[in-house]
């Protein structure tokens, strides 16, 4: 008898409902508006909407696909590393502003990859430091500190 119970099928119930509650919970807490004057409900709603039907693709393909005899084994390290490194952001942030600790939460995860190189996980560190500056302040101007509390 085949099982459908693995962790694919898990991870798309769970984008699934948290999608769906989502999207619920935006369609009744909030205006919808129009795309010309769009209420404070229609990003998340749209957002949720989609986050819902990437779950019901991931469920679809948890059950079409072939059930793998043996199932993968957990890997503690890697896990370790990125609670870890969120655990890092959130304590660097308050004092020395998000770049800080973007760099520090990409440098620390990247370390669950014990394949990569030391100046490659650097370089991606910087990388991903400067793409969440640009985007959080000069693309979508969010008045977070940069560097320490006041910013720059």
């Amino acid at each position: 008898m085949r099982s459908y119970l693995n962790r694919d099928l898990m991870t798309g119930a769970l984008i699934f409902g948290l999608g769906l509650a989502a999207t619920l919970y935006a369609q009744s807490s909030y205006q919808l508006g129009t795309f010309r004057t769009p209420g404070p409900g229609l990003f998340p709603t749209l957002v949720s909407s989609l986050l819902t039907l990437v779950g019901v693709g991931l469920l679809l393909q948890a059950l079409l696909a072939p059930v793998p005899e043996t199932l993968p084994q957990f890997e503690t390290r890697p896990f370790v590393l990125v609670m870890v490194a969120v655990a890092a952001f959130a304590v660097i942030f308050p004092y020395l502003g998000y770049a800080l600790a973007v760099f520090a939460l990409s440098l620390i995860s990247s370390f669950a990859d014990d394949q990569m190189k030391l100046t490659r996980k650097l370089v991606l560190a910087a990388v991903v430091t400067g793409i969440a500056v640009l985007l959080f302040r000069g693309i979508l101007g969010v008045r977070l500190p940069v560097f320490g509390m006041g910013g720059f």
